[in-house]
């Protein structure tokens, strides 16, 4: 079972979006060029904590309730918090889950609607 650890969460367009990081499974030079000549140094970094080698997950909520989640693995960065500040995967993540929610909302009041017609 995967841990994830609650490293952010805000107020965006209604939602609460949090940010959550796992350690990621599969190893650095499984993803990047094995014959680079800084793989070794990349892992030493990761290993030693210099690096955060990671799996994200973002998620959308309104009122306690999950709507929806994105995940982006092999997230290398010297701080969790930069995944939030100074990236635009985050961006786009937390954007995608906000209208992912929208959909599933309007899918269930469809939804809801729909069986009081019937």
């Amino acid at each position: 079972m995967t841990h994830w650890e609650l490293i952010n969460e805000k107020q965006f367009d209604g939602f609460t979006i949090r940010f959550y990081a796992t350690p990621e499974d599969t190893h650095p030079r499984d993803l990047f060029d094995p014959t680079a000549e800084d793989i070794d140094q990349l892992c030493r970094d990761i290993d030693n904590g210099t690096f955060h080698w990671f799996t994200a997950k973002v998620t959308a909520s309104k009122n306690g309730i999950e709507l929806a989640a994105d995940y982006l693995g092999g997230c290398l960065y010297r701080n969790l918090w930069d995944f939030v500040s100074d990236n635009d995967y985050y961006a786009d993540m937390r954007e995608r889950v906000i209208a992912e929610a929208k959909q599933a909302i309007q899918d269930l009041t469809r939804e809801a609607d729909h069986a009081d017609l019937t």
